[in-house]
């Protein structure tokens, strides 16, 4: 799982301090169940919005988006944590997250583990209109790579379709 944090940091106040709770009404445009579909692959994201504890500081606090997604393939499921899409951001079974930028209003970046590839991956996607979002760009998470023992070797490329066009259900 992967969580990329953004934020405007100011003079008065760089980096958020104990206690804070940063609320962000720009993300409500994303939540919903988006689908998209086309050349026998279909895609679908299920996201939802949440104010969470975050991994840093004292009771620091922020809404953020976390969710679900299903690919399938000439109607083969190839990934699917959409049976998980009932659950809070602390059960820890959603494969999507990210948090998106006050000064940004139309994106949000983030992370989806990419559970074919064993890995979890960056994503970029813009809010068109109130029925469409489009998945810009999907890319590896930079860092070092190890292959495990007993664990599928890493894998660069990316199966998931990207620079698509999802429509709200």
């Amino acid at each position: 799982m992967s969580i990329l944090l953004t934020y405007n940091c100011q003079a008065q106040n760089t980096y958020p301090q104990d206690g804070d709770n940063i609320t962000n009404n720009n993300l409500d445009k994303f939540v919903g169940t988006w689908n998209w579909s086309g050349n026998g692959k279909s895609f679908q994201l299920i996201l939802k919005k949440e104010n969470v504890l975050l991994p840093m500081g004292n009771n620091i606090k922020a809404d953020m988006l976390y969710g679900f997604h299903k690919y399938t393939q000439n109607n083969i499921v190839v990934e699917n944590s959409t049976q998980y899409s009932n659950t809070s951001y602390t059960s820890k079974k959603h494969t999507v997250s990210g948090m998106g930028d006050h000064n940004i209003p139309n994106k949000i970046g983030g992370g989806i583990t990419h559970i074919s590839k064993n890995k979890s991956i960056r994503y970029e996607i813009d809010y068109l209109d109130s029925t469409h979002i489009k998945l810009i760009k999907l890319e590896n998470s930079p860092g070092i790579k190890l292959n495990v023992s007993g664990q599928i070797p890493y894998d660069s490329s990316i199966s998931l379709p990207q620079d698509i066009i999802l429509t709200k259900q």
